[in-house]
């Protein structure tokens, strides 16, 4: 594999690892709340990550304050973005939620520019967006169950979505801050899920709703696949921030809901899975990662 492909790969590899946490939650979840799938996985996540930390790197401890970024990280995403993403749900449906939440690399894009001194090129910000529109197309068509119309909620509630996306456009932010200082990327995916299960867990407590955290055997065996492959999601993540721009990285694994369908129709059979917009969606989205990927640094 070219070296210069090599951080393109991972990062599609970290959609693809986010992809099949959100197929095994969405075939597990039977009569489990959704603070409990939350709860759950990020608890596997912290011990799977941790476990293969000391396993692989030893104690860190002293380098603790290499990790403030990691910690700020995790503040923002999973945690915040997905406490948006899911109320707006819940008020706007799903098919109105999903694309505008989907508009996060734009944010990572457009931080990285004007914080961390990126530049990207024509070509490159063409493909960005050709990425963003395609995911947002493919997402909306993902979304189609519990849809709702504009007209019938507030549009203030629009802001639940538009929050949701700029918490995961600045978490991404933190954690090419965090790994530039040169922690290793499975620790720092370690201290990510750490710092958002331990926000997750003072929030349930806070909130009485710890009697809410139940699952059946089977659910629970779902919730812990899914906690694995959202523990692989953010270490294959940082691996690619470590040999790439944030302005090429970000749009690439954005692509989570292009592999959200194939994964479906490969597993569950959903039916419907090429569409008139999801062809589209889909062509856009490749277009876009080829552009990034050839000509994303100006």
């Amino acid at each position: 594999m070219m070296p210069a492909l090599f951080p393109v790969v991972i990062a599609l590899l970290s959609a693809l690892m986010f992809a099949l946490t959100f197929v095994c939650v969405r075939v597990g979840v039977k009569t489990a709340s959704t603070t409990t799938a939350l709860w759950v996985t990020l608890s596997v996540n912290v011990v799977f990550l941790w476990l293969i930390s000391l396993v692989m790197h030893g104690p860190q401890f002293g380098d603790w304050w290499q990790w403030r970024y990691f910690f700020l990280s995790g503040m923002f995403a999973p945690l915040l973005g997905r406490m948006f993403q899911f109320h707006g749900m819940t008020y706007l449906g799903a098919n109105i939620t999903t694309p505008l939440t989907l508009t996060h690399p734009v944010v990572s894009v457009l931080l990285a520019i004007l914080f961390l001194g990126e530049h990207l090129s024509w070509l490159g910000m063409a493909g960005a967006l050709l990425v963003v529109v395609g995911s947002v197309i493919v997402g909306s068509e993902g979304g189609q169950q519990g849809t709702r119309s504009l007209a019938q909620v507030p549009r203030t509630y629009l802001l639940l979505p538009l929050a949701a996306s700029l918490c995961y456009g600045i978490s991404v932010v933190f954690r090419k801050m965090g790994i530039d200082l040169g922690t290793d990327a499975i620790t720092a995916a370690a201290v990510t899920c750490f710092s958002s299960w331990l926000f997750a867990s003072l929030y349930v407590l806070a909130t009485g709703k710890v009697r809410e955290i139940r699952c059946s055997r089977r659910e629970f065996f779902f919730f812990v696949l899914a906690g694995v492959f959202s523990g692989l999601g953010p270490m294959l993540l940082y691996l690619s921030l470590q040999r790439e721009a944030l302005v090429v990285i970000a749009p690439i694994a954005a692509t989570t809901p292009l592999f959200v369908l194939l994964v479906s129709w490969l597993f569950l059979r959903a039916d419907e899975l090429f569409t008139p917009k999801v062809i589209t969606g889909t062509v856009a989205t490749v277009a876009g990662v080829v552009l990034v990927s050839a000509y994303g640094i100006a």
